[in-house]
């Protein structure tokens, strides 16, 4: 033992080396994310946007429309578009109202198809361009929307983005490009994107359009590029010279379609030309909001107003962004081309490891890593609730903090496994995993394989170079270089990506997509252990954890937001025809004081078997006083005749001008169903109606179902705002759109 100690240096030279080699990887690639995450530079706005006279005027456009709720039917929203229809004019356009009934049905996820009839009213106008052929070319589209959601905290979103674009058809206006401009303010938006799909299918001017461009504020984030559709690299060359700032990636399109009310291109996507869908920009509707929305839309609408538009789609194209370089694009069938050539790395990088034999090598590394993955993510089901409620309350150093004992223990694992199985075996292994969600995500989600696929290609490269003769002849510092360009692609793309999964999906009750995400990102951790410096990356990924541990936080106590009162925009005044009585109705929350009162004699939610049945969910209700000033729909069932089939035919009126009629089949499906003679469905399915800006219209409906079945027919007109002369006395003053009115009938056909 002496004889060994004697000839053991006390201070080993390479393995400091080691470390140092590892901390200076460690820190470019972290100096990577870093600027990966960085929020864009944004340019100075154009001189007519910095003036204080464009800022006066948006701001008083954001404030005239967001002082009331914009609802489709409702008056508030025919106040917001004369308020468009006279600014328009100012600036000497000639605007049109686009009146148009349109139609549209959604299969629903667990069956049944629910269908839409809704009065809208687009406004609509040019900018005559300046070329002296304009008329003869296509013009560019410019989008928006006016209506809002009903409740008073759906006023705000949405006026900035309105306001903006009122002043960039200003500054359009005085400086017009050589195209046609056509400005669409859509109506109908929020209740199936009437608007955009009645201009399609009614407007003359659709068929002008050679390039669109939509803006929509209802996602809380800075403005980016949400979405592109037949958008090639003609359609998004455009976007990434004009507003590079504007980052997006085609894999945040796809994880918006989790969310039934994130923004989306839609019924634009028939229009036989590119579309792009720019989101956000409304960070609480700022001052600054309109101003850095309008810069913005200014720059865009410039270089698409100068191209030249040609009609018709181009081939779809995969986008993303990168540190420094800004927003890159390629054609989307190259996606199928990386997990092809991550198959073939991987394996010849095992047959020349391993040879022939290395069967149990590969089992051991693959599963080992499989292990280490079930371990950390069972290990985060502890935080499940906590992590629910920091996504609602928008606090994100839990996350993170989460995030980074995940990857402490997960790194910590795979220095284990290495001793067992060997560096090869490990980081193989490892890589493993991605490859095969890679080739999952390029069969059913190719628009996110291009976030796995190059940062695999590049890990892979640089393992199967520096096991090369070349590679094993080379210094340290070429060893060093070449891990880390095989890394570099990680560092740029999975960062970025996984924060804005977490952005948009956590505030919408979807945390567990983003923790998914993060699982086979992971594992590119694995070609660190090539460096050999287990202190060096210990050492990062603890300073990253008491970075995580020292951030701000404004995240909300799980226990304090389970004790919030609810607002009053849940509560509905219930008026029923069926048991001639009127009931406050509260969804399944706590309860304040004054609200304990109303429902006075109710220990907990209840099923309200009288009205709506014994597998309806639990709810406060209690009797409340009948307004008879709120009328009951008017319906009057013409025929019910039972012959190879039973036909239905009734009539359904507003008499209280509701701005929202529900319809609802209930105790059989609908074979065929008719509204004004004009066939609605064709197929036997369960069956829905939404009917919106009907005002005092007289509909008349009919429905064919099973001779043998009885149903009945729910009628609920949603009407905004509670009867306040009957609400308690500290709650009478309260905004008057605040809850919601509903008055119900029912008719039954056996």
């Amino acid at each position: 033992m002496d004889a060994v100690r004697a000839v053991t240096p006390a201070f080993h030279i390479p393995r400091v080396r080691d470390a140092v080699a590892g901390a200076v990887a460690l820190a470019a690639l972290a100096a990577l994310a870093w600027q990966a995450l960085a929020p864009p530079n944004v340019p100075a706005p154009v001189a007519s946007v910095a003036s204080p006279a464009w800022a006066a005027r948006a701001n008083e456009h954001q404030r005239v429309l967001a002082a009331s709720p914009r609802s489709v039917g409702g008056s508030d929203n025919a106040h917001a578009r004369a308020y468009l229809m006279t600014q328009l004019r100012a600036m000497g356009l000639a605007p049109a109202v686009q009146r148009a009934t349109v139609r549209t049905s959604v299969t629903r996820l667990f069956g049944g198809i629910h269908h839409t009839i809704g009065v809208v009213h687009n406004v609509v106008a040019t900018i005559p361009g300046a070329a002296p052929d304009a008329a003869q070319r296509h013009a560019l589209l410019l989008a928006t929307h006016y209506d809002s959601g009903a409740g008073p905290r759906d006023a705000l979103p949405g006026a900035a983005t309105v306001s903006a674009l009122l002043e960039t058809a200003r500054a359009l206006r005085a400086a017009p490009p050589a195209n046609d401009i056509v400005l669409l303010f859509a109506d109908g938006e929020r209740v199936g994107m009437l608007g955009s799909r009645g201009f399609v299918e009614q407007h003359p001017l659709a068929s002008r359009i050679g390039m669109a461009l939509r803006f929509d504020g209802a996602v809380d984030v800075p403005l980016r590029m949400l979405e592109a559709s037949s958008a090639g690299a003609l359609g998004l060359a455009g976007w990434m010279q004009a507003a590079p700032e504007l980052r997006g990636a085609s894999a945040n399109a796809t994880l918006a379609w989790l969310l039934g009310d994130a923004p989306h291109i839609g019924p634009l996507t028939r229009l036989d030309a590119p579309v792009l869908l720019f989101g956000g920009g409304e960070p609480r509707a700022t001052d600054t909001a309109p101003r850095q929305l309008g810069d913005a839309m200014l720059r865009l609408a410039r270089a698409y107003g100068t191209a030249p538009l040609a009609a018709g789609g181009e081939a779809a194209h995969v986008y993303f962004s990168l540190p420094v370089i800004g927003p890159v694009h390629h054609a989307a069938w190259l996606v199928w081309a990386p997990p092809l050539l991550s198959c073939l790395m991987l394996a010849g990088a095992w047959r020349g490891q391993f040879g022939e034999d290395g069967v149990l090598d590969a089992a051991q590394g693959a599963f080992g890593v499989c292990f280490l993955l079930l371990v950390v993510r069972v290990g985060t089901w502890s935080w499940d609730r906590e992590l629910a409620a920091a996504g609602l309350a928008g606090a994100h150093r839990l996350p993170l903090t989460v995030a980074v004992v995940t990857a402490c223990v997960f790194v910590a694992g795979l220095y284990l496994l290495r001793r067992s199985v060997g560096t090869a075996a490990t980081v193989l292994g490892a890589l493993a995993w991605p490859t095969l969600v890679l080739l999952f995500a390029a069969v059913f989600l190719p628009t996110i394989a291009p976030l796995l696929a190059w940062p695999l290609v590049a890990a892979l490269g640089a393992f199967t170079l520096l096991h090369t003769r070349w590679g094993e002849r080379q210094g340290s510092g070429v060893r060093l270089l070449v891990l880390l360009a095989g890394l570099a692609p990680a560092a740029s793309l999975l960062p970025p990506a996984l924060r804005d999964a977490w952005l948009l999906l956590a505030p919408g009750h979807m945390h567990v997509p983003p923790m998914l995400m993060a699982l086979p990102m992971l594992c590119f951790a694995g070609p660190l252990l090539m460096l050999r410096s287990s202190a060096a990356v210990s050492a990062v990924l603890a300073l990253a954890l008491a970075a995580c541990l020292a951030l701000p936080d404004g995240a909300v106590a799980l226990h304090e937001q389970a004790a919030e009162p609810a607002n009053l925009e849940g509560l509905v005044y219930y008026k029923d025809m069926n048991s001639w009585r009127a009931y406050w109705l509260l969804p399944q929350q706590p309860l304040d004081d004054w609200r304990r009162d109303l429902f006075a004699g109710r220990a907990k939610p209840t099923v309200f078997v009288e009205v709506f049945g014994l597998r309806s969910a639990p709810q406060w209700y209690a009797v409340a006083p009948r307004d008879d000033a709120i009328a009951f729909p008017e319906c009057f069932i013409l025929r019910n005749h039972v012959g190879k089939v039973r036909l239905a035919r009734f009539t359904v009126r507003s008499a209280n001008r509701a701005p929202h009629i529900a319809l609802a089949m209930h105790g059989a499906r609908a074979l065929r169903s008719r509204v004004d003679g004009v066939t609605l469905s064709d197929k036997e399915s369960a069956w829905s109606l939404s009917l919106y800006g009907m005002q005092d219209r007289v509909l008349h409906i009919e429905i064919e179902s099973e001779p043998n079945e009885i149903f009945a027919i729910t009628v609920q007109e949603h009407i905004p705002g509670l009867p306040r002369h009957i609400l308690p006395a500290d709650r009478q003053g309260v905004a008057p759109q605040v809850g919601t009115t509903m008055s119900t009938d029912i008719l039954r056909f056996y």
